[in-house]
């Protein structure tokens, strides 16, 4: 029962502490393998919106080349999960961006992406073992050319796609009051920043450290 005998003010740092217990339930989840040219996509939109938005701590950020149950351990404990992962069906325009719920993949599963299949049939298993999975899970993939040439680089019109996905992302984040307008302003001011040399700034930010230990080497040849 709620005790009414509370002046109004104390109520409002109570909600301030419930808004923001709620905002700290909020993963962001890149897909993807940063040797297989396209199939990278995922990962470097996650990381570039975590360069954009390192400010804000009740966001979370991970990413993976695994599927399966390994995923359920990373998303578990949150409230809503957004996870980025590049797709390749043919039936649409190379850098297309979708933006599905889990359901959204059941009747095509064996048409997508290598790890869509794991991703919703692990989540969808952890959900009938009452495991505490999310709820909220916005799942955006972006339709690709190329995941089997080893390159650290991406196809022209997938490439383009790296910022107008994390527009997409920015504005969904507002949408269910995660990040302020303000805070959206400001990661899409640092967005643009970023990107202005983007070739550049694709091969010496979003890719790890190992892209110039591997360039240097020579160990893999690049596009």
């Amino acid at each position: 029962m709620i005790n009414t005998s509370y002046h109004i003010e104390a109520t409002e740092p109570v909600e301030e502490k419930i808004m923001e217990e709620s905002k700290t339930k909020t993963l962001i989840l890149g897909m993807g393998n940063t040797l297989l040219s396209d199939d990278a996509i995922g990962i470097l939109v996650k990381r570039l919106l975590e360069l954009c938005l390192k400010d804000i701590e009740h966001l979370h950020f991970e990413e993976t080349s695994w599927g399966g149950f390994r995923i359920i351990d990373l998303i578990k404990g949150f409230n809503y999960v957004i996870v980025i992962d590049a797709m390749k069906t043919g039936n649409c325009k190379p850098g297309t961006i979708k933006n599905l719920k889990v359901n959204d993949f059941l009747p095509t599963l064996r048409f997508n992406s290598y790890h869509d299949i794991n991703f919703i049939t692990a989540v969808k298993l952890a959900e009938a073992m009452e495991e505490k999975v999310p709820t909220d899970i916005d799942i955006y993939t972006i339709e690709i050319v190329d995941n089997r040439t080893i390159s650290f680089s991406l196809s022209r019109e997938v490439e383009e796609s790296i910022t107008e996905c994390s527009k997409e992302i920015l504005n969904r984040l507002c949408e269910k009051n995660i990040i302020s307008e303000s805070e959206k302003s400001k990661c899409l001011s640092n967005l643009n920043l970023f990107m202005q040399d983007k070739k550049s700034f694709i091969k010496e930010k979003l890719y790890t450290e190992e892209y110039n230990i591997l360039i240097k080497s020579k160990q893999f040849e690049t596009k």
